[in-house]
Formats: structure tokens, sequence, C-alpha cells
């Protein structure tokens, strides 16, 4: 071999071993980074799938979880308190852990079924709303008369009654108990009420006659009636003096009707007078005649 062969194949040789050490040195590297960045990788995926550990018993960590991370740590609460409990036990456990849930589901369904109820019994026709003035002992009144009433209209059914047997109106006394209390509602409500047709008739003693005539409470009779009603009645016609002092008849003497005998009302002269002037109160206020002193009216047409 010559010299110059001998120099080429040592440079040949000493560049191989060159290219060796330069790949063993670049793997050597990349064998040392590449574990780390693994390792680190694994270690953040993890974390990211790993849940953190929430004590069920604190309710700040819980209100700190989405919702369905807070429904599941509920849940394995529950089932941790009810670990070893028989199925009664069981029950009343959960039973007491959502009390509050159950008593407010419980309170908006007695609502949603009240208001309708409510709204349909208050929608109903009126089949009869009277006032009872000055009985001594309201709770003594008899009025067993009302389903006689509705029988004898045949009103069964859908239909609502509306009364008040406490009223006290008399007009020597009203100045002083209306200065002891200014708020009385039988003062200032009734009239009111009264106004707006919300009683048909009204059954009073002579001094609740008074009364109801000098505020005008209720109607004068000859405006009131018809005057085929009115002369059918007329020997039963009490006058009282009106707001100016004028005698106008104003009620109609029922005194010895079996229908006041049988109210038991604490006073032996019953008057009955209208206090009300729409539709309704025309209607009732005739059917109240008829069927108190037997009349042949018609009572389903309106004056």
């Amino acid at each position: 071999m010559s010299k110059q062969e001998l120099s080429k194949s040592t440079v040949d040789e000493s560049e191989a071993v060159s290219t060796d050490v330069v790949e063993e040195i670049n793997e050597s590297q990349s064998d040392q980074s590449a574990p780390e960045g693994t390792e680190k990788t694994d270690v953040e995926n993890k974390s990211k799938d790993t849940k953190p550990t929430v004590n069920t018993e604190d309710n700040l960590e819980l209100h700190s979880l989405s919702f369905r991370d807070r429904q599941r740590a509920k849940r394995a609460r529950i089932k941790e308190h009810m670990e070893g409990m028989t199925k009664g036990q069981k029950f009343g456990y959960i039973l007491s852990y959502y009390k509050g849930r159950i008593i407010l589901g419980l309170v908006l369904l007695a609502i949603c079924i009240a208001i309708p109820v409510t709204i349909y019994k208050k929608s109903r026709p009126v089949a009869l709303s009277y006032c009872i003035v000055n009985s001594p002992e309201p709770s003594a009144v008899d009025t067993s008369f009302v389903d006689e009433y509705l029988d004898f209209y045949n009103l069964n059914g859908a239909y609502q009654l509306e009364s008040d047997v406490t009223v006290h109106l008399d007009k020597d006394t009203y100045l002083e108990e209306y200065s002891q209390n200014s708020s009385a509602s039988v003062y200032t409500e009734l009239p009111m009420l009264c106004f707006n047709g919300f009683y048909d008739v009204m059954i009073m003693d002579e001094k609740g006659l008074e009364y109801c005539a000098m505020q005008e409470i209720i109607y004068p009779l000859r405006n009131y009636l018809p005057a085929e009603i009115y002369s059918e009645v007329e020997s039963r016609i009490c006058t009282a003096d009106d707001n100016d002092g004028v005698n106008v008849p104003f009620a109609i003497d029922i005194s010895d009707t079996d229908f006041a005998k049988g109210l038991n009302l604490g006073y032996d002269k019953v008057y009955l007078g209208f206090p009300g002037n729409t539709e309704r109160n025309y209607v009732n206020a005739k059917r109240m005649l008829k069927f108190i002193l037997h009349l042949d009216i018609d009572t389903e047409t309106t004056y």
C-alpha cells in the first residue's frame, strides 16, 4: 500500500469515528431530555384527570364545585351516612334530609290548588247575600232558612252565599260609637258594600231601620219595587225619616211571618229592606219577597 492510500484510509477512519461519537452524544442528550418532558406531560395529564378531594361536610367546598360534581358529592355523603341503616332508617334519614324541599313543594302545591279553587268559588253566581242587623245574640240566629230557600228555587250546586249576622246599627248611639272608634267597619265599610250591591236584603229591627233610612243605605220602596209588587205589600210597608227628615216608605214589616219567627233574632218587630241596585240584587230581592210572603210574582226578571 502506498503512503497516499494509507493516508486516505486513516482520514476515512477518523471521520467515521467522529460521526459515531457525534451520534452517540446526540442520542445521550436525547435520552436525558426525553424522559423529563414525557414525565412532565404525564403529570399534567394526571392532574387534569384527577378530581380534587372534597370535604362533603363542608358546604362552602361543595358550592365551589360544578353542579354535576356537587350533586355527586351530596349523593356520596348521603350514601356514607346511611351505611348500615335499615330501610326504615334510610327512609327517615332521606325524609329529614330533604324536608325543606318537601315542605316547599307541598306549600307550592297547596297554593296551586287553592288559587283556582278560590277563583272558581268567587266566580259562581250569588244565590243570596243578606245582612241581619242588631241581633243581641248573633250566634243564636237560626239561618237554616237558607237551605229551604235554595231548594225552593232549585239553586243547589254552583252557587255561593254571603251573609253577616253581627251588624249593629243604632241611630241614637252611632255618633258616640263612631267617635270612640272612627275606623269601625260597620260605619265605614257597610255603606260602601251596600252601595256596590254586595247585599241583596237587610233584615233589621226598628233601630236598624231608622239608621239605614237616615243614611239611605236602603232604597225607598216606591222607587225600588214595581207598582204591582208595591200594591201587594202596601199594607206591610213601614216609613222612616230619610237624610232630609222626610218620612219615606223604606221597609216591609215581616214580623208575623213564619220566616221571621224562625230566625230567633231576639226582637219581635222585624223589617225587610233592600240595599242593592244591581240586576242580581233585584232578582234576589224578589225571590226573598216571594219566599217570605208567598207572593205570586215573576222572580227571574229585573224591575
